[in-house]
Parts: C-alpha cells; sequence; structure tokens
C-alpha cells in the first residue's frame, strides 16, 4: 500500500499515534495521570501492535496526507531503556522504507535529551522531537514535580536544534506556584528558544494523580474555564507575533476522558481551541467597532465559509457578545469564498487575522 502516490488529493498532514502512557518517566508528576488521559496502560506496544495501528491508520481518508509520521506520545521516550528505544523505532521502520510513512517523531521530556541518547536515533528516520518542557520557572516545577530545571530545556533545545531536527516545545498553565505573568515569562523563555512549533495545555484535576488530592482537601484551585480561555490567547499571539506556530490549545483527550470519570475538575473543553480562536475574533471585531463613530444596525460581517463558526464562537456566543455590547439589534454573516481566510469585513472595514489561526 502506498499512500505517497499522486492517485487521491492531498489533504493535511497524519500523525499516526502510538500511546506510550507514563513509560520512561522516573517522576510522577502532580497533574498526571496518562491513563485517564489515553485510556492505556502502561505497558510495551509489541511490534505488531504498532503495525497493525499504522496500517489501520493509513486505511483512512480519501485524501492521501500531505505528510505523514508515526508518533511515539504519552510518555518520555528517551527515558526508556535503550533496546526499548531501539525496538520501537524499529517496528515504525518498514513504512517509511515503503514510502507509506515519511517520518518518526516523540515525545520526551528534556532531561533525557543528551548526545548519548540522540545518538540512539542514528540511523532511524526520527525528524521531530517534542519536549515537555511545561514551565520555564523552577519553583512551578518544583511544586509539579517535574525533577527537571529549566536550564535542562535549554539544553535539550540546543542539542536538538544542532543536531537538525524539528522541535516542538509544550508547556502547561494553571499549575501549582503559577499565574498569568509566570505563564507570559515561560512563553517569552520558550520563544527565545526558536521551537517550530507549541503546544499549550491547560491544567486539569485527574482521579487517580496527587492534584486530585490536593483539589480535594482544597489546597490547590483549577483555573475557570473563561480565564484558561483568555490566558491562552494571549499566549497564541504573542507566539504568533514571533511566527511560532501554536498547532494544539487544550488536551486531547480520548473519548473517555469525562465519561469515565477520570476528570475531576478544570478548564476542560472539547472544544477548547475552538473557544480560543472565538475570542480572538470577538476580540477583533470589537476592535474594528470601536474605532466606528456611527455603527450601522443591521451590523454585515463578511467572512470566508470556513471561518462563520469562529465568527459565531461556541453556541453563536460571539453574536450575542456583540449585541449586547454595541446595542446592536441584528448582526448579518456574509459567506464570501473570495474573502482570505484571515480577514474579515466589519461594515466595509478590513480586520485582520492572525495568519497562524487559519492554517
Amino acid at each position: 500500500m502506498d499512500t505517497r502516490d499522486g492517485a487521491r488529493p492531498v489533504g493535511q498532514p497524519l500523525i499516526i499515534p502510538i500511546f506510550i502512557p507514563h513509560m520512561g518517566c522516573p517522576h510522577q508528576c502532580i497533574f498526571c495521570n496518562q491513563r485517564a488521559i489515553t485510556g492505556k496502560t502502561a505497558q510495551t506496544p509489541s511490534a505488531d501492535q504498532i503495525q497493525q495501528a499504522v496500517r489501520r491508520f493509513l486505511k483512512y481518508g480519501k485524501k492521501r496526507p500531505s505528510t505523514t509520521q508515526i508518533s511515539f506520545f504519552g510518555g518520555s521516550f528517551l527515558g526508556l531503556e535503550k533496546k526499548t528505544i531501539r525496538s520501537l523505532l524499529g517496528a515504525a521502520m518498514p513504512f517509511v522504507r515503503a514510502k507509506d510513512v515519511d517520518s518518526i517523531r516523540f515525545s520526551t521530556r528534556p532531561d533525557t535529551i543528551s548526545q548519548e541518547s540522540l545518538n540512539l536515533l542514528d540511523g532511524f528516520p526520527v525528524s521531530t522531537v517534542e519536549l515537555g518542557v511545561q514551565s520555564m520557572n523552577d519553583q512551578v516545577l518544583d511544586a509539579a514535580g517535574r525533577g527537571h530545571r529549566a536550564s535542562d530545556t535549554v539544553v535539550a533545545a540546543d542539542l536538538l536544534k544542532n543536531r537538525g531536527y524539528e522541535m516542538g516545545l509544550q508547556m502547561m498553565v494553571g499549575l501549582p506556584e503559577d499565574d498569568d505573568d509566570g505563564a507570559m515569562e515561560t512563553a517569552r523563555r520558550i520563544a527565545e528558544l526558536e521551537p517550530d512549533f507549541v503546544r499549550i495545555y491547560p491544567t486539569l484535576v485527574l482521579e487517580g494523580s496527587q492534584l486530585a488530592g490536593r483539589y480535594r482537601d482544597g489546597r490547590y484551585h483549577p483555573m475557570a474555564l473563561a480565564a484558561c480561555v483568555t490566558l491562552v490567547k494571549r499566549l497564541f499571539l504573542y507566539f504568533d507575533t514571533h511566527h511560532i506556530p501554536v498547532v494544539r490549545m487544550g488536551l486531547q483527550a480520548s473519548d473517555g476522558l469525562t465519561s469515565s470519570g477520570g476528570f475531576i475538575a478544570g478548564p476542560y473543553h472539547p472544544a477548547f481551541g475552538h473557544l480560543v480562536h472565538g475570542e480572538m475574533v470577538l476580540d477583533a471585531i470589537s476592535s474594528a467597532l470601536d474605532r466606528m463613530e456611527k455603527r450601522p444596525d443591521p451590523l454585515t460581517i463578511s467572512v470566508h465559509p470556513c471561518m462563520v463558526s469562529r465568527v459565531q464562537g461556541l453556541h453563536k456566543q460571539n453574536i450575542s457578545r456583540l449585541k449586547k455590547a454595541f446595542d446592536l439589534k441584528k448582526i448579518v454573516l456574509h459567506q464570501d469564498g473570495c474573502l482570505a481566510k484571515d480577514y474579515l469585513m466589519v461594515a466595509g472595514q478590513h480586520v485582520t487575522l492572525p495568519q497562524t489561526m487559519v492554517r
């Protein structure tokens, strides 16, 4: 099976996830319960299991992906035993040789990155490495039980860049001992490392985590959803000004995260990223209306068809908020396929959105 031929139109990148929950992690971070997140137990997947999973994913979709990667997620990949690392990479290798898959990626802790550990990857088609940074504040890292320093992230980023890997950095908001200013400082220090992309995760209280006990006895208070959305919006815009794509906002949980009882409290929403994008669009439209001496009513907003849901907001909340804030009786959305996705027309005025939010 060759997914790289030109028989099908090209679609979005495909990442094939292979979960290794909590494997290779020397610490149990206070927020962590990988089984609740992934629905998987800590067990090394066999070569046969990996290959079955990859074949299953390669069958999906009418369009061939622009790129395809096998990704080892959920644990700390370079914290595994050497023979396990080689075994997992070896199970993925045949798909790259057959050109069904372009490369391999994985996530790992910053303190697992060294010249020696990266040497283990020699001969394997690994192209992307993600680091679970979480924070660049040592006090926050200590409170979260991470067991590494911010300096470990700086060293790891330098090693990965020197080896030519695509590098992603993951950060968290709402950790104990952290606040909005601390999160923005983490973003600033992450941007200095020039990652190729970033993920932003809210801290959630999961059953089976140490944070659950602290939450129940009142020692930890998770962020409210609205406050978290606003903070992540600020972070997104900060990274955007530094030309760093934010590829995910919010936890990519299994379908069973809430139904299984794994989730207890915190700013979880299945459409968290949509909430963030919606608030950015709301801000942009509100700013345009603030500049108008006279606001037409009904107000017409022209938008590319694919951006309608973001203009409306979840459950059309943006429309309701705009009507209330600007005393408007009616708002008309006009779909215009000729408009660029990062442009709106608000009563004839051009409004520009961050390009990275429409990719």
